[in-house]
C-alpha cells in the first residue's frame, strides 16, 4: 500500500523527530538552568515541591519493618489518612530493602531523617540503578536492536520531565514495573516455550506489583491464547496471595481487602492525571459543582471505549496504547510518573522494522507528539510564567502541558484507529479485489 512505508529505507526517517524535539527541550533545560538553577529545577518536578524527594520508597520501607501487622497500620488525620494499600509482594521488596538498610532492626522513620541512616542512600541508589537497568535492558529486547538508537532512546526518557522529574524523584516503583512489563509483553510472543512461559511470569508479578496490569490479559483474551491466559491469572492469583503468609496471614488479606475498600480519596479538583480527575475539574469550571456520578459514568463510559479499540485494532501499537489508557487513567490518585507506561508503544514505534510502519505523515505525527511529551517543555514558559502557581497542589505549569500532549496524542491515536479497516472488512475488500 502506498500509505505505508518502507522507514528504514526512507531518505528521511519520520521518528526523527521525535529524537530532535525531545533532546532539543532537555538540551535548552540545561543551558537555561544556568540563568535559573534551582527555580527551573523546581518548576520542572512534580508539585513543584523538591521536599517531596523519595516520599514514594521511605515511607514504605517504615511500613514493611512489622510484618504481621503491616494492614493494621494507618497514618494522618481524618482528612488523609493513609492506609498501606500494595499487595504483600510489593512490601516484600521493601521489606529486603529495609533489611539492607536498618540497622538492627532500626525504624526507618519519616524524611527527611531516614536518609541519615548510615547507608540508606547508598541502598536506595542501588535500587534506582537497578530500575533504570531494567529499562535499558527492556528496550534493548524490543523490536529490532541498534545499541545506538537504544542508549538514545534510554537517555531521553531517563530525562525527561516524566521519569528525572517524577518517577525516579519520588523512588516511586512505577520505575521498576514498567521495566518488567516491558520485558513480560516481550517475551509473551517468543518463538521459545519457555520464554513464553517467562513472560507470563513477569506479567504476574507486575500485577501481583501495582494490580492494573491485570488489564494485560486482554490481550490473550483477543489472540484466543486462552491456555496461556489461564496461566496468568493462576501465577497472578499466587504471587499475589502467597506473600500474604509472611504479612498477617487471612487477617492480613482481610485488613488490605478493608484498605482498598475504605480508601480516604483527597480532592480529584485541579487532577487531570486521571479521569475522575479530569471530569471533577471540568465539572466545577463549568457548573461550579462535583462531578459526582457523572464523573464516574463517564470514566466507565471512556474505559470501555478504550477496551473496543483494543479490541477491534490490528496494529500492536495501538492495542498496547489503548490498554495502557486504561492503566494510566482509570485509577484514581494517580500522579505524573504513570505517564512514564507510554514508553512502551514509544519503543515499539521507534524500533519497528520496516513491515511494521504505519503511514509516512501518522508516524511523524506520533513522533513529534512523543518528543513533545517525553522532553523538559521549557517552551512552555512563553505560555506560563515560571513564577506561577495553581491552588490544587498536583496542578502544575508542566502538568498542564504534559497532560495537554497526552490528550493530543490519545485523540489523534483514537482517530487514526477508527480510520483503519477492521480486519474481517479488509479481508472482504482483498477477496473481493481477487475475486
Amino acid at each position: 500500500m502506498r500509505d505505508h512505508h518502507q522507514l528504514n529505507g526512507s531518505r528521511w526517517d519520520p521518528r526523527t523527530l521525535f529524537y530532535l524535539i525531545s533532546a532539543l527541550g532537555i538540551l535548552l533545560y540545561f543551558l537555561l538552568s544556568l540563568r535559573w538553577g534551582g527555580q527551573l529545577y523546581t518548576w520542572m518536578i512534580q508539585e513543584n515541591a523538591p521536599e517531596i524527594r523519595f516520599i514514594d520508597y521511605f515511607p514504605h520501607l517504615d511500613d514493611s519493618a512489622d510484618r504481621l501487622s503491616l494492614y493494621q497500620h494507618m497514618t494522618g488525620d481524618e482528612q488523609t489518612t493513609y492506609m498501606p494499600l500494595f499487595p504483600p509482594l510489593a512490601y516484600g521488596m521493601y521489606h529486603l530493602l529495609y533489611r539492607l538498610t536498618a540497622i538492627q532492626g532500626e525504624v526507618i522513620g519519616a524524611l527527611p531523617e531516614a536518609e541519615q541512616i548510615p547507608g540508606a542512600l547508598s541502598v536506595f541508589s542501588i535500587y534506582l540503578i537497578f530500575n533504570a537497568l531494567l529499562l535499558f535492558i527492556a528496550i534493548e529486547m524490543t523490536g529490532q536492536r541498534n545499541r545506538k538508537r537504544d542508549w538514545m532512546i534510554f537517555t531521553l526518557l531517563m530525562l525527561s520531565a516524566i521519569f528525572a522529574g517524577s518517577g525516579f524523584l519520588t523512588g516511586n516503583s512505577t520505575m521498576l514495573v514498567l521495566g518488567l512489563l516491558m520485558i513480560g509483553l516481550q517475551l509473551r510472543d517468543s518463538a521459545s516455550g519457555g520464554r513464553r512461559e517467562a513472560g507470563l511470569w513477569l506479567l504476574a508479578a507486575c500485577v501481583a506489583l501495582k494490580l492494573y496490569p491485570a488489564v494485560f490479559g486482554l490481550l490473550y483474551l483477543k489472540e484466543k491464547r486462552y491456555k496461556e491466559l489461564l496461566r496468568l491469572i493462576l501465577y497472578s492469583l499466587l504471587l499475589l496471595f502467597v506473600p500474604f503468609a509472611f504479612f498477617g496471614g487471612v487477617s492480613g488479606v482481610q485488613a488490605w481487602v478493608d484498605n482498598l475498600l475504605n480508601t480516604m480519596q483527597t480532592s480529584d479538583y485541579g487532577r487531570p492525571q486521571y479521569l475522575q480527575g479530569i471530569f471533577t475539574t471540568l465539572f466545577r469550571w463549568i457548573t461550579g459543582g462535583e462531578a459526582g456520578l457523572w464523573g464516574k459514568l463517564l470514566t466507565i463510559v471512556v474505559c470501555l471505549g478504550w477496551v473496543w479499540l483494543a479490541w477491534r485494532s490490528k496494529s500492536k501499537q495501538r492495542t498496547m496504547f489503548f490498554l495502557i489508557c486504561l492503566m494510566v487513567f482509570f485509577p484514581s490518585n494517580s500522579f505524573r510518573y504513570t505517564l512514564s507506561y507510554f514508553a512502551i508503544p514509544l519503543v515499539m514505534l521507534l524500533k519497528a522494522g520496516p513491515e511494521e510502519g504505519t503511514g509516512r505523515l501518522q508516524t511523524g505525527l506520533l513522533s513529534a507528539l512523543y518528543g513533545l511529551l517525553y522532553t523538559i517543555p521549557v517552551w512552555w514558559l512563553a505560555v506560563i510564567p515560571l513564577e506561577r502557581r495553581y491552588e490544587a497542589y498536583a496542578l502544575t505549569s508542566v502538568e498542564i502541558y504534559l497532560y495537554l500532549v497526552t490528550y493530543v496524542l490519545i485523540l489523534a491515536m483514537m482517530a487514526m484507529e477508527l480510520r483503519s479497516p477492521r480486519r474481517g472488512k479488509e479481508n472482504a475488500g482483498a477477496k473481493l479485489k481477487v475475486a
